[in-house]
Formats: C-alpha cells, sequence, structure tokens
C-alpha cells in the first residue's frame, strides 16, 4: 500500500514538472480568484462587524424648534418631552443636545473644512434630544408617538444613514463574490485543460497500466492530485498574501477612522480554511471531470 501511494504522489509531482508552465498559470489563475473570493469573504467579516458596532450606537434625533420652521419649544415643553421620552420601555438613554453643543460637534467633523465651518453660525443648527433605543428597529415607536408633540421639529434616525451604507456594501461585496465565481470557473476549466493535456502525453503509460490490471481510480488518482497539489498552492499563496495585506491596512484605516472596528489577522485566519477548502475542491473537481473521457484507456 505505502508503495502505491509513493508511485501515486511521485507521478503526480512529475505531472507537475512535465508541464510547468501550465502548472504556473493554473496556480495564477487559483490564487486570483481565491484572493478575491478571500476578499470578499474578508468584507462581509467587516461589515457585519462595523453594524454590530453602529447598530448598538444608533441614535434617534428630535429636533427641537426655535422659530425657523415652528414656534419655538418652551422650557415646559422640553421637559415634558424629556419625561415622556424616559418613560418608554424601548428608551434606553435620553440627553439633550444644546445649540452650541450641536455645533462644536458639527466643527470637529469638519474640522479639515474651514470654508464649511465659517459659514455656519452656531445659531442655525437646532438643539435636540438624542435618544439612544434598546431595540434600534423600534425607531417608528418614537416616531409615531412624538412627530406631533409641540415643538417637535423633525425626528431623525442615524439607522436610515446606516441602510444605505448597508445597501451599497451588500452590491460591492455581492460584486465581489460574483467575480471570484467567474475567477474560480476559469481556473476550473484552466485545470481540467492541463489535467487533459497530462492525461494524453502520458497516454501510452496509463494504457499499459490498463492492460496489467490497474483499476481507473489508480490510473487517474495520480492526474487528480496534480490538480489538487496546484488548487492547493493557489490556496496557500492567496492565503499568504491576505494575512500579509488586509491587517496592516486594517491597521492603517484604524489609525485614520475611529468610528468603527476594524477585521485583523484572527478574521484572516478564520478564512484560510475556506479557501484551501475551495481551492483544493474545486481543482479535484475539473481533474475528475477532466478524466472522464480517459476513463477506459
Amino acid at each position: 500500500m505505502t508503495a502505491r501511494w509513493t508511485y501515486v504522489i511521485r507521478e503526480a509531482f512529475v505531472g507537475l514538472r512535465r508541464n510547468l508552465m501550465m502548472t504556473v498559470a493554473v496556480i495564477l489563475s487559483v490564487t486570483v480568484s481565491l484572493t478575491l473570493l478571500g476578499a470578499s469573504l474578508l468584507l462581509s467579516e467587516q461589515v457585519d462587524l462595523a453594524t454590530d458596532d453602529w447598530t448598538g450606537r444608533v441614535e434617534v434625533s428630535i429636533y427641537l424648534c426655535d422659530d425657523r420652521v415652528c414656534p419655538a419649544i418652551t422650557p415646559e415643553q422640553q421637559e415634558q418631552l424629556r419625561e415622556d421620552l424616559e418613560d418608554q420601555e424601548v428608551v434606553a438613554e435620553v440627553f439633550y443636545e444644546s445649540k452650541q453643543d450641536a455645533y462644536e460637534r458639527f466643527t470637529a467633523m469638519f474640522a479639515d473644512q474651514e470654508s464649511l465651518i465659517d459659514a455656519i453660525d452656531a445659531d442655525i443648527l437646532p438643539a435636540s434630544f438624542r435618544v439612544r433605543l434598546e431595540n434600534p428597529n423600534l425607531f417608528n415607536v418614537i416616531a409615531d408617538q412624538f412627530s406631533t408633540y409641540p415643538g417637535v421639529e423633525e425626528i431623525v434616525a442615524q439607522r436610515e444613514v446606516l441602510n444605505q451604507f448597508l445597501r451599497f456594501t451588500n452590491v460591492v461585496r455581492t460584486a465581489a463574490l460574483v467575480v471570484a465565481a467567474i475567477q474560480l470557473v476559469a481556473a476550473g476549466v484552466l485545470i481540467a485543460n492541463t489535467i487533459r493535456v497530462a492525461a494524453f502525453a502520458r497516454r501510452e503509460q496509463t494504457g499499459i497500466m490498463r492492460l496489467v490490471g490497474a483499476s481507473n481510480w489508480y490510473i487517474r488518482l495520480p492526474f487528480v492530485l496534480e490538480g489538487v497539489f496546484a488548487g492547493l498552492i493557489g490556496a496557500l499563496v492567496s492565503w499568504g498574501l491576505l494575512w500579509g495585506t488586509v491587517p496592516r491596512v486594517a491597521t492603517s484605516l484604524a489609525r485614520d477612522i475611529e468610528l468603527m472596528p476594524f477585521i485583523g489577522e484572527a478574521q484572516v485566519i478564520a478564512v484560510g480554511p475556506w479557501l484551501l477548502l475551495a481551492g483544493t475542491g474545486i481543482a479535484a473537481v475539473s481533474s475528475i471531470l477532466a478524466l472522464r473521457r480517459f476513463l477506459d484507456i
């Protein structure tokens, strides 16, 4: 049994060396397709991580009237509004943001755009109650009850902006998966052609094996392993590329963007087994399908 497996593995490596250029092309194709696949999976992880973090911090902004659009809210109305908000079971926290607070937050957000800051006066920005909900999906409970309160100008949920961002990232993620799938199919076709060329070049050798009673699987196994080894190498290279780049890019972005968490090495390591499975799986299936015509040698 050991001698048979030694022969099979040796023949697989011999086949890889004989078709070196085709082998390199297969490895590069698998690497590109699996790198795209891994990147799309990591993008999905990043979106889920950021969504979980943002969802927990989603707030409802209740903007208060100040005579610009509607009669200014009175101190009594403002206090009653606060009490009624705090009495709601769906509300986790309520805090007041004055016009000056809103202006300071605005200038901090757009500190690098002096022209925009100069065009905005503190009195233009409305005061508001900022409400954090136990469940951000219950925004309508607040909107339905408090939109008609005296002194309330408008109620806005940050989740609406978050949903727009999530729709955009879902489109990007889907596009990346589609491109990766196309690349995987292309890699499978290339692997199949490589195995067919190898099988044709060694048809006399495999014919003799058939005559001496070797089984179909024993004849085909070296060719299948050629494809699997090429797919495995491509998967390892793509995993290495992602491990070498993604954590560094994420660390760099984290220094510049403090509003959300970023994925790291743990997520890249976790995606590795899926890349190995995809690389060896597509190679094995492509090789087996390519050899079906050589079943009766």
